[in-house]
């Protein structure tokens, strides 16, 4: 997956389901703060993510975008683990729980203390290069997030898949709701370990912990998930919704798991090359779903953000066999071959708006496209 740019941002009332699905963070510790949250970032020397005023330069940089660039750190809760690394004497990722309103259903979410860490961490570990936006609340899913919890039934009882997951909103959203299977997908393996956390403390009870390669990046093994926070109670969710995660990069399309009914997506038309890769990944996903590979896409992104864009990702969902590669494997190995994949094509999209704000409690107008991709009659 190519970076985002940098500096762009990223009701469900139903019986037994999500309202009050996690238990309010009544008993809270000292709530932390950019220069005390991490008590061992914050005994080390400044590094590159502080500004002059020794405040972190995240914290320096939502000042202009919130009347209190603290705000962030007002629901943070130090989980007493990090994600170790082979430079974590050096620079500690110390992990927290904070608390996400999704349009009125309050959200668990784990996660470093700032992006800016993130990028401390990579630049320590010799990969500049790699992908730090995962570990930052992005608008895009807390209206992905807030319109699944207003209609779970897109979700309810089907096999979803989180794409590109970052810190899991949406999948969670999804497995509060009453999916039957929620996968997260994501190139960076700290990023799932942060979703399946999530889950597991908004009450999911069936959450596999990651296993094999994927849960040792960098050759150090990622802690178990947590089972209980310091100051709050964690609530059961009477969701029996399995959820998982997979390593899966967009450019490789190979690696992915498929048989899915639903695919969720926030933030991820940031580049041309991007775009052809989520219409191919998109649509193999689907295969092998018991519905011949039609299915619904779910995508969320700020309005007027790369039109030029979104106009190509429409135009290849209309018409899947201008997809670069999609038609050039008629004996591929998930048995789909190219009769199938020409008889794919979307149906329908709706579209709404729905503004949301982030941690930093920014406010932000998204817009929410659903695709619906049906199989042509002959095309099956």
């Amino acid at each position: 997956r190519v970076a985002r740019p940098a500096g762009q941002p990223q009701r469900q009332t139903r019986e037994g389901m999500a309202t009050g699905a996690t238990a309010p963070f009544t008993a809270r510790c000292a709530t932390p703060s950019p220069s005390t949250a991490n008590g061992r970032h914050a005994r080390r020397p400044a590094s590159r993510s502080s500004s002059s005023s020794g405040i972190p330069r995240a914290a320096a940089r939502m000042a202009w975008e919130s009347a209190d660039p603290l705000v962030r750190y007002r629901t943070f809760e130090e989980l007493g683990t990090d994600l170790p690394h082979p430079m974590s004497d050096h620079v500690p990722m110390d992990m927290f729980a904070c608390e996400c309103d999704c349009g009125g259903v309050k959200v668990r979410l784990v996660l470093p203390e700032s992006e800016d860490l993130v990028v401390d961490v990579y630049s320590a570990l010799g990969k500049p290069n790699d992908d730090p936006h995962w570990a930052d609340l992005w608008h895009g899913s807390v209206a992905l997030a807030a319109a699944i919890f207003a209609n779970p039934d897109v979700v309810r009882g089907k096999r979803v898949v989180d794409l590109g997951c970052g810190l899991g909103l949406g999948g969670i959203a999804a497995a509060m709701c009453g999916a039957k299977e929620v996968v997260m997908t994501d190139r960076e393996e700290r990023a799932l370990w942060c979703s399946l956390a999530g889950c597991a403390l908004n009450g999911v009870a069936d959450v596999t912990p990651l296993t094999g390669d994927t849960n040792e990046p960098d050759g150090v093994t990622l802690p178990p998930l947590p089972t209980q926070l310091p100051c709050s109670t964690i609530r059961a969710h009477p969701s029996k919704c399995v959820v998982s995660a997979a390593k899966v990069d967009w450019f490789e399309p190979e690696t992915a798991p498929t048989g899915f009914d639903v695919v969720l997506a926030c933030d991820v038309l940031y580049t041309p090359a991007s775009v052809d890769a989520i219409a191919a990944l998109v649509l193999r996903l689907f295969d092998g779903n018991g519905s011949n590979g039609a299915g619904r896409f779910v995508l969320a992104d700020p309005p007027g953000r790369f039109p030029e864009n979104h106009a190509r990702f429409m135009a290849l969902m209309e018409d899947p066999t201008k997809i670069p590669g999609w038609m050039d494997s008629p004996d591929d190995p998930d048995g789909v071959g190219s009769k199938g994949r020409a008889g794919r094509g979307l149906v329908s999209v709706e579209t709404e708006l729905r503004e949301c704000v982030n941690l930093e409690e920014v406010a932000m107008e998204v817009k929410l496209s659903t695709y619906d991709v049906v199989v042509e009659a002959g095309g099956e």
